[in-house]
């Protein structure tokens, strides 16, 4: 763990304050980081300065021609086709030396700023791993660890955003309250110099859910059940802080090997979540935003309203559907009728689509999809107890998880990237086709939807 010590930024603090609706501060400027700006090119010189460098060499390179000259002119046993020659030429190979001699330099300066460039604090940055719209996701090491992680950067033309750099500082800062295995680990956090945000977090080698659907086609029933019951082990630390993640979709579940253990699930990006009340107080109207992933939202999110930690299981019963069927509960090109679905609609039965699934299972799952709070599970705990006592909750273990890994050795060493779109209007609108069906939309103002429900 780095030992850098980070103090407050006082200005910046009260930027990420008018951003938030709860507890809100900022940790910036690190004193252990080195500035790296966008991660682009070095800067360069100016012309005029290049300008004068090569007149000096000119210049210098006429003066010693005189001089060379002048001694040539004495020497006796120099044959005189040998001085004809340097007389002509001193001057060509003078200053030919002195700009090669200069370009060395110049390479040698520019390699060196690359270098700097790469490094941020006690992190060296490889390669670019992933992009979205708050951010840039890079492979990183720390030097004297050598322990590999993803830094995560807020791009500098959103540093300014103050919805963008608040949500960066709420991942952050719930991200690295929580310690369970199943929640991605946060290492560090700091700001460069020169106001580039990042933090450092576990690298992961593997794939995320919709990465898994996508290329292997639905998953048997036990194998959802083994996912499911880790990611309700990350919801109930979470949901013992009071927080709920409000974006679990199946690009925020991401399967790695950890250990030499495989199937491990890891729940990722906190960018939207707030702290919820705790016990059985009920549901609380927030502004007029919409937030979320239309495809995973629950009612309570479609309706502009806070959800608690029941609208996370309704989020997660959407990712077990998906990863028992191959689609969401509700398909549609637009996300507005995604949105009005998810607060009005039934989603099709399993068998309606066709697809074998245990009953036991299938009424877990429509449970946590019902549109009243109160008639699913109370807590991730409750839902995680009725998972292990599903008649499939034995059928697939870590056994079964090394065999499949081991048989598909082909994975994405990645982390989801990024997809969060931030409006102060409702996005896209009515007739756009939807670009990205695990896009996450903060919308500021969200009349189209208040004038439907």
């Amino acid at each position: 763990m780095p030992t850098g010590v980070l103090t407050t930024n006082a200005e910046s603090k009260s930027a990420i304050q008018d951003g938030l609706t709860e507890d809100a501060s900022v940790i910036g400027g690190s004193s252990c980081v080195k500035p790296v700006g966008d991660l682009q090119t070095p800067q360069r010189r100016s012309l005029r300065y290049h300008a004068g460098v090569l007149l000096a060499i000119l210049v210098t390179g006429l003066i010693l021609e005189r001089v060379i000259i002048s001694t040539i002119a004495t020497w006796q046993s120099v044959p005189f086709a040998m001085q004809d020659f340097l007389v002509r030429h001193t001057a060509t190979i003078l200053v030919g030396f002195g700009i090669v001699f200069y370009l060395c330099y110049l390479n040698r300066e520019l390699y060196r700023q690359i270098r700097q460039q790469e490094q941020l604090g006690p992190y060296r940055l490889f390669q670019l791993i992933g992009s979205g719209g708050m951010g840039d996701v890079y492979l990183g090491e720390h030097q004297l660890l050598k322990r590999r992680c993803a830094i995560k950067l807020i791009r500098k033309d959103k540093a300014s955003d103050r919805r963008m750099l608040a949500r960066f500082e709420r991942e952050v800062k719930a991200t690295a309250k929580l310690t369970h295995w199943n929640t991605v680990q946060v290492y560090d956090y700091g700001r460069t110099a020169d106001g580039v945000f990042y933090y450092a977090m576990e690298y992961l080698e593997g794939l995320n859910l919709r990465q898994l659907v996508d290329r292997y086609g639905p998953q048997p029933p036990g194998r959802v059940v083994y996912i499911l019951r880790q990611i309700c082990g990350a919801l109930h630390e979470s949901g013992q802080y009071g927080l709920v993640h409000r974006d679990i979709k199946p690009s925020n579940i991401f399967l790695a090997e950890r250990g030499q253990m495989y199937d491990v699930a890891k729940l990722l990006d906190f960018g939207l979540v707030l702290p919820a009340s705790m016990g059985n107080v009920g549901i609380r109207s927030v502004s007029t935003q919409l937030q979320g992933s239309p495809r995973f939202m629950c009612p309570e999110q479609a309706q502009g309203l806070k959800p608690d930690i029941r609208g996370d299981l309704y989020s997660l019963a959407c990712v077990a559907y998906f990863l028992l069927t191959g689609r969401a509960p509700f398909e549609d090109d637009n996300p507005v009728m995604l949105v009005v679905a998810h607060a009005t609609a039934s989603p099709p039965t399993f068998q309606e689509l066709g697809v074998a699934v245990p009953e036991d299972l299938a009424e877990i799952i429509l449970r946590c999809l019902h549109k009243k709070p109160e008639c699913r599970f109370g807590s991730a705990r409750e839902l995680q107890e009725a998972l292990e006592a599903c008649s499939c909750a034995s059928d697939w273990s870590w056994k079964d998880a090394e065999t499949w890994w081991r048989s598909n050795p082909d994975h994405t060493s990645t982390l989801a990237s990024d997809q969060t779109v931030v409006s102060s209007e409702t996005q896209p609108t009515p007739g756009t086709p939807f670009q990205d069906p695990d896009q996450t939309f903060v919308c500021e103002k969200a009349s189209v939807f208040s004038n439907i429900f």
